[in-house]
Order: C-alpha cells, then structure tokens, then sequence
C-alpha cells in the first residue's frame, strides 16, 4: 500500500505539469525516483552485519516562482530492504520546504527546512548522526535568513538556525539559534561587522523530561568575494556556555566557508571550532571539517562527493572526545528522457579507534529519473 501511494504521488505530480498558473504565478511539478542495490559492510556498527541492501526512493512536490519570491515544496519516502537483516523493509520519510523572496528593493529572505523519520542508520550518519542497530528517529534541520539594506554600504540582518534530533526512545537534542548581524561594506570585494548569536540547548532524557542550557555568542564577521565566482564567509568570537548545573564558561569559536560556483563546476569547504549537537546527538563542542561539491562534464557526466571530520566532546573542554570521518560519493551518466544511471559509494569510520565495528563502506549501482522542467 504505500508503495502504491507514493506511486501516485508522483503520477500525480506528473500530470500537474498540464495545470494553468495562476496570474503572475508559475507552477511547476516535482517528481523524482531513483532504485539502488548494493552492498553495506557493517549495517549494524557491529563488524560482522555485512548484507545485500536495495532502496526505493519516491519524492514529489511543487516549484512556485513569482516575481517576488521562489518557493518549492517537496515530500518523498524511501524503501530500505536488507535481504538478511531486514527482509520485510521499512520506509523512511522526508520531507522539505525552501523558500527566496525579495519582498521590496531592499529587503530578501531566504530560508530552508527539512524534516525527515529515519530508521535506515545510513540516512541517520547521512545527517551527522551515529547510531548503532535499526533505531527511528525523527530530524529536524533549518536555517533562515532576513536582510535589510540600510544604505547603500550598510546590511542588517536577522538568522535562524534550527537542529533537532529526537530517537524513539525520547532521548537526543536539539539547537535553536537566533542572532543579528550588521555588516558595512568596505569596498567592493569586502564587508566587515558583527554579529549576536543565542543558543538554546536542550538534551532529551527518557520519560519526557529534559535539560536545557543557554549560550551567548558575540562575533566578528566577515565576508569577502575573492573573485567573480568564488565567496568567503568568516565569524569568529568568545561565547558563553550557561548551563542549568554546572559552572559558567566562556568557550571561543570560530567558522568559515568558502563557496566555488561557475557553470560546470559548485564546491563548498567549511571548517569550524563551536557549540553544536555533536556525532551522539548530544549538545557539545564541536570542530568541524566539511566538503561537498559536483563537477559536470558538458550535458552527459557528472561525479558529486560530500564528507566531512567532525570531533565532539563535553562543553567547555572538549573532553571525552569521539572523532569520527564519512565519505560519500556519485558519479554516472545523464540519459534521455531525464534518466541517470550512476555508482554510488560511501564510507564511514571512526578517527580515534581501529576497532571494525566502526568502519562501514556502501557500495551500489543507481538508476535514477526526474521529471525535466519546461
């Protein structure tokens, strides 16, 4: 049965694209699937769970673009089927919505969410999340952003950061991070301001109960366009750890992101020193090293790879640290008719044990399609 209502979810969204837009409004349907086997290592984290895995991946939606603002809205499902470990499958969900709008000539807002039901562990270390057997959890990831052109050299602005992790027995964590920025540009190329930032944490506990702490972040931003298409993004500054027990501290932080975009080619690399939800779901001290990008290869190739380091330990010290690394990566061919027929593959390990159980590759071979824009 649900096979076959995600089925005509994105039949449906098929035969949207004959729908008149309203005035001034242009709708367009999105619809995607894609089917993979392959082969997982170490499903379980338990070094000896190595099984045959085939996936199902149904997703549709709707793109709304008006002169004013862009907004695309998508739900989709995945069959996970383990021919050993999990014979009969389950389904994991997803769920999102983003939005860009430019309301008046000096104002924009940009904003994503993304909500997803997880049970498969590699869809959970998919979202930095490490946990070992089939355990469902729901995830929660936002960001928005609000700015308003003061002047010609003056930018302000409102932020939203939201991550939220909950397992099926009640326990995980959560963020919610509002703050305001103020940057003044200096020359062309370079502006330069600062920043606020509130962390609300909280630690879920079994029964229903949790903890909460508080933080109080003061930043120097940055921001600097080193060429036509390539972005610098930077923050950094001293921030105060509040727990409900424990002891006061002021904690430094620092981030910074740099952006690659031209026509064949998005790079992203990241790195950072801060207060987050660390590998365990629990709030902590968290530095970072990110990547992600996709080359394409005129109108046929195109190889896509993401990864990261992240290291997670107790605020405000970093103790009882837990290091661990994840790789992942695409590469295929672009066919008629807006099919793709791809490998994938992906690895996952701890940094700071050679015990196997930690160690996981993935392994598969993907056919994909996506209803093509008009």
């Amino acid at each position: 049965m649900g096979a076959w209502r995600y089925g005509k979810a994105v039949a449906l969204a098929a035969l949207l694209r004959a729908t008149p837009a309203a005035a001034g409004t242009v709708m367009e349907p999105i619809a995607r699937l894609y089917l993979e086997g392959g082969y997982d290592s170490n499903a379980l984290y338990d070094g000896r769970s190595g099984d045959q895995v085939g996936r199902i991946s149904p997703e549709a939606g709707l793109k709304l673009h008006d002169p004013l603002y862009d907004l695309g809205i998508v739900y989709g499902g995945e069959y996970v089927r383990y021919q050993k470990l999990a014979p009969n499958g389950w389904w994991n969900q997803r769920g999102g919505l983003k939005l860009d709008a430019r309301p008046t000539p000096t104002t924009t807002l940009a904003g994503e969410l993304r909500l997803s039901q997880a049970t498969d562990p590699v869809a959970l270390a998919q979202a930095g999340v490490f946990r070992t057997g089939f355990v469902r959890a729901f995830l929660v990831t936002g960001r928005a952003r609000a700015e308003l052109e003061m002047d010609e050299r003056t930018l302000g602005a409102a932020t939203f950061q939201e991550r939220t992790v909950i397992f099926q027995d009640a326990t995980g964590g959560a963020m919610h991070a509002p703050g305001v920025e103020l940057l003044r540009r200096v020359d062309r190329r370079l502006s330069l301001g600062g920043a606020y930032a509130l962390g609300v944490f909280q630690s879920f506990i079994p029964g229903g109960a949790s903890d909460q702490s508080l933080s109080n972040a003061l930043r120097a931003r940055a921001r600097w366009r080193a060429e036509r298409h390539v972005t610098v993004d930077a923050w950094a500054g001293p921030a105060i750890w509040l727990p409900r027990a424990g002891h006061t501290a002021v904690v430094p932080e620092f981030f910074a992101e740099v952006l690659v975009a031209t026509r064949g080619l998005d790079l992203r690399f990241n790195g950072g020193h801060a207060l987050g939800l660390g590998a365990t779901a629990q709030p902590g001290l968290v530095d970072s090293l990110e990547f992600g990008g996709e080359r394409r290869f005129g109108r046929t190739w195109f190889v896509r790879g993401a990864g990261g380091l992240w290291r997670s330990g107790a605020v405000p010290d970093g103790a009882y640290a837990v290091t661990g690394y994840a790789v992942g990566g695409e590469a295929g061919r672009i066919l008629a008719g807006g099919l793709r027929l791809s490998v994938t593959g992906a690895h996952f390990a701890r940094a700071d044990s050679s015990d196997p159980a930690y160690r996981r590759t993935t392994a598969g071979l993907r056919l994909s399609w996506e209803l093509q824009a008009r």
